[in-house]
């Protein structure tokens, strides 16, 4: 078993290699005890002696991994989720030497099919009463996850190193280590994201605007404010247990707090909560897509097919092309509002002045007017 034990290891340890992703890694592992369970049950053995019985031809690998989608089918394990077992079933087997071939197994195994359902949209109006009914901690992260599109997995690995006060609209440098597709890039904060940071930082950690805070560049923002003094970790040493530790508290503070609220524990056909935090990449995406384009919002939300076209654009297009999406973006900043306002008022007052200008001129030189 030892002997197994190590080789499962080492496959988890390529997976983490290629993927760098502990949630793949759990779900890969998951994955295989599933797998062992099954032919428990069904064979009477382990993974070490069915790995024999594959390789010495007494059983045929495509009828068994047929035989294993039907058994967690039955169980009612979803189609993602059998999905992920099987590719770490057949990634582990490839990694003790059994051949699998695509098309062999495209035509034995048939996987079930992926049920979309439709999902309850994220307005506005949604948003200001989850914000009325969250901790200041949890406003503040749902403020930049809906104004940035950035991961959960992302935002829970920022420091104040990686945030850039000074640009207007605010910075934000995604470090490749922390993304889900090992590449670096840039996004911003409204204004509305920026205050509401700028008063958590001042509240937990001593921030003060306009000096150098050095002492707490490293630290992990978004963990336990707790724990906040012994946060102090650079790049290399950011441990995955501090990183699942605070998105499971962030996900979970969430959860508790739409169950207080009727109205917000809303869900979805499939039974998920209608408001978590992917969700809130989807308002990003849909809302900076309709304001100045679809390529800008994927783009800063880290899909790669779109970052070649984001990174020809000048620093000055970025910013300009934001700023047009930051009204959009803007939940309950009455300050803002404000703004908009005075500025409507000023341009309803210049073209009245204009219309009273232009009727004085029209009755001066006798020009009828014709009415509709």
């Amino acid at each position: 078993m030892l002997v197994l034990d190590n080789q499962i290891e080492g496959f988890l340890d390529s997976v983490y290699v290629r993927s760098h992703s502990h949630d793949t890694i759990r779900a890969y592992r998951n994955g295989l005890r599933k797998f062992e369970l099954f032919i428990n049950v069904k064979y009477g053995c382990n993974l070490d002696k069915i790995i024999i019985k594959i390789k010495t031809n007494e059983l045929d690998v495509y009828e068994l991994l047929r035989d294993f989608v039907i058994d967690q089918d039955k169980q009612n394990f979803k189609a993602i989720t059998i999905e992920v077992a099987v590719n770490a079933v057949k990634g582990f087997l490839r990694h003790c030497g059994i051949r699998i071939y695509a098309e062999d197994f495209k035509q034995v195994v048939k996987m079930p099919k992926k049920i979309k359902t439709k999902e309850i949209p994220l307005t506005k109006e949604l948003l200001v009463r989850l914000l009325r009914n969250v901790s200041p901690k949890l406003q503040t992260v749902i403020l930049i996850a809906t104004s940035s599109g950035m991961r959960i997995g992302e935002l829970v690995q920022l420091t104040l190193s990686d945030i850039d006060f000074e640009s207007q609209p605010t910075k934000i440098t995604i470090r490749a280590e922390t993304t889900k597709t090992r590449t670096s890039r840039e996004t911003f904060l409204t204004s509305e994201a920026t205050n509401s940071l700028k008063d958590y930082l001042k509240r937990y950690f001593g921030w003060e605007e306009g000096k150098s805070n050095t002492h707490i560049s490293t630290k992990i923002i978004f963990g336990r404010t707790s724990f906040s003094k012994t946060q102090i970790l650079d790049d290399t040493k950011l441990k995955s247990h501090v990183v699942d530790a605070a998105k499971s508290l962030l996900q979970t503070t969430l959860e508790n707090s739409l169950k207080k609220v009727p109205d917000l524990c809303i869900k979805n056909e499939d039974g998920r909560y209608a408001i978590h935090f992917h969700v809130f990449r989807k308002f990003f995406r849909t809302t900076v897509g309709n304001a100045v384009g679809r390529d800008f919002a994927e783009a800063l939300m880290g899909h790669g097919f779109y970052m070649d076209t984001y990174y020809q654009l000048s620093e000055d297009k970025k910013r300009e092309m934001f700023l047009e999406a930051e009204p959009y973006l803007t939940i309950s900043d009455f300050h803002q509002i404000e703004i908009n306002f005075k500025n409507m008022s000023i341009k309803q007052s210049s073209l009245e002045k204009e219309l009273t200008d232009l009727k004085h001129y029209l009755n001066l030189n006798s020009i009828p007017v014709i009415t509709p």
